[in-house]
């Protein structure tokens, strides 16, 4: 008996600034959403020494009256929530009624305030929880919060923040990424001092991404024209085909005017850029989402930077699709192409003796009689660098391709089309080869035989761990035919730990382009030309399935420069 005891306001207090205020990147967080919610057109952040000794957020929003201001600093007092219903539509940035209250009981806290029809503002100082002052004051329309000595009355928690860079280093990036969520506000941002930032209010993202983030990374992206799916709109930036980072830093993901991080967002993107990235690379984006609030919930998290969705498969096709239209109108601008088929839902069969045709030329499918003009028209070919690379000028300046990677591009794309036809070119063995491979193999292959068979091999078992191989893929008629399925299987079954969720088929005609690429060319003009024009006509001629970049390309500025030529 006697052991449960309630706790006194002021540690309760403290408990509710442990959820809410990790550091004082977080106070800046909480502080500028308020600013946000109350209109603020205008911004002004301020801090000194990583923000432990000082914070002050300025802004020239609605401000509040002294009853309101009083009421602000009491736990579970909000102006955004009258019910539970409410909690399931919240459309602002802060609603929990914790963070004023919670930041004044671990600091010494000042709040100047004032509406636009009130003649004076009201200034309130507290320390450690406690009001210690309110009285009139002269200021304009709109609030200053100032933070003073964070964690001061805790020092269990302070001991725990970074040191000043660190923290400093999270304000910043806090600031950036609220600033970019919300172009439409002035935001300047002070350490010190000292300008850190300072961005004008502007209706264009593009500009917002350019002054925040530089204008490196930002030519390193396209625009992202409005898509709509299952009721969920994605607008923003994406990065061009090869751009990409080992990690999602620089994925920014802005979910109804709220920067979260949401594996249904980042885990769909990612495969979108399957043939448009290496392995191991991110792509960069700011991608901005618009959702019906009853959709999802965003009080999970005490910061609310992460979400549960109702329905988290929709999301997962919306940003999936959306990233595949943007990818193909990127190498496509101003044509109409139809949207591109399902691998999953290609029509499987056994293909008919009849159907296997002569392979083609290795280096190219000869396709090209009757093909349209591209844009390999605008090059000028000037050579071959070591049998791999073909030099190109073009009007901004020189270009390398590399054979390999357009080789194997150009070879999918072929694939793929023909395997979605049902028609995969395939060349006839002129005697049947027997493979035994190992049990692993063996099983692997049984598994996939129908996919197998949809990708141009004929081959069935033949008793224990081996099989009778009649027919290769028209591509690969010049391997050897046990040596063509042992390095298939070897390389889809990496493909497959590193992508499962990859529809076999797909997995098989790209492993078959990597297997059947060019590796060195013997250079000759119209041979080069006719690569050239066959890749411009692929859907995605950029990057080659395996997401490595076709083309690499160096502006006549940039060979300015390494020369020491300044104009």
């Amino acid at each position: 008996m006697g052991n449960i005891r309630l706790l006194t306001d002021e540690v309760a207090s403290q408990v509710a600034a442990g959820e809410v205020v990790e550091r004082p990147a977080s106070v800046i967080k909480e502080l500028v959403e308020n600013s946000l919610d109350a209109g603020a057109r205008r911004i002004t952040v301020e801090f000194v020494r990583g923000g432990v000794a000082k914070m002050r957020v300025t802004d020239d929003g609605a401000g509040m009256d002294r009853q309101d201001a009083l009421l602000s600093l009491e736990r579970h007092a909000t102006s955004k929530i009258r019910n539970a219903d409410d909690l399931a539509r919240v459309g602002t940035m802060g609603f929990r009624g914790e963070a004023i209250p919670s930041i004044a009981s671990v600091s010494r806290f000042r709040m100047i305030t004032r509406p636009h029809d009130d003649s004076s503002a009201t200034e309130i100082r507290v320390a450690g929880g406690k009001v210690e002052s309110i009285a009139d004051a002269g200021a304009p329309h709109g609030t200053l919060i100032e933070v003073e000595g964070l964690f001061y009355n805790v020092p269990a928690r302070r001991k725990f923040l970074r040191g000043e860079e660190t923290e400093s280093a999270h304000i910043v990036h806090q600031m950036q990424v609220l600033a970019l969520a919300h172009p439409h506000v002035a935001f300047t941002l002070l350490r010190d001092g000292r300008r850190l930032l300072q961005t004008a209010a502007t209706s264009d993202l593009g500009v917002r991404i350019r002054d925040l983030l530089g204008a490196d990374f930002f030519g390193r992206l396209a625009p992202l024209e409005s898509f709509v799916e299952h009721g969920i709109e994605l607008s923003g930036f994406l990065s061009k085909p090869g751009e990409g980072r080992p990690n999602r830093e620089q994925q920014y993901f802005i979910l109804n005017g709220r920067v979260i991080q949401c594996p249904a967002i980042s885990q769909p993107l990612r495969e979108a850029y399957a043939e448009a990235l290496p392995r191991g690379k991110q792509p960069l984006a700011v991608l901005r989402l618009a959702m019906d609030p009853l959709a999802f919930d965003c009080n999970v998290h005490p910061a609310k930077r992460e979400i549960r969705l109702h329905q988290p498969e929709q999301l997962r096709q919306a940003v999936f699709l959306a990233a595949r239209r943007f990818l193909e109108h990127l190498a496509h601008p101003k044509q109409e192409r139809p949207p591109i088929a399902s691998v999953s839902s290609i029509p499987v069969r056994h293909v008919p003796e009849q159907a296997f045709v002569p392979p083609p030329q290795r280096e190219l499918p000869a396709t090209l009689v009757d093909a349209r003009p591209s844009g390999a028209d605008a090059f000028r070919l000037m050579g071959c660098l070591d049998a791999r690379w073909v030099i190109m000028e073009g009007k901004e300046g020189l270009l390398l391709m590399d054979v390999r990677a357009a080789s194997e591009r150009i070879l999918f794309e072929a694939l793929r089309r023909e395997a979605a036809e049902g028609s995969v070119s395939a060349q006839r063995l002129l005697l049947p080869v027997v493979v035994e491979l190992s049990t692993k193999d063996c099983a692997w292959i049984m598994g996939h035989l129908s996919a197998l068979t949809a990708a141009g091999f004929l081959m069935e078992p033949f008793g224990g761990n081996t099989f009778r191989l009649e027919a290769l893929p028209a591509c690969l008629a010049e391997r050897d035919p046990r040596d063509a399925i042992l390095s298939l299987c070897e390389s889809l079954k990496a493909t497959g730990a590193a992508m499962p969720h990859e529809p076999a088929l797909e997995q098989m005609v790209r492993s078959i382009a990597r297997l059947a690429a060019l590796q060195r060319f013997s250079y000759d003009e119209s041979r080069a030309r006719r690569l050239v024009n066959e890749l411009f006509r692929c859907e995605l001629p950029y990057a080659c399935p395996q997401g490595r970049p076709t083309i690499i390309q160096w502006a006549f500025g940039e060979l300015e420069r390494k020369f020491g030529r300044t104009q």
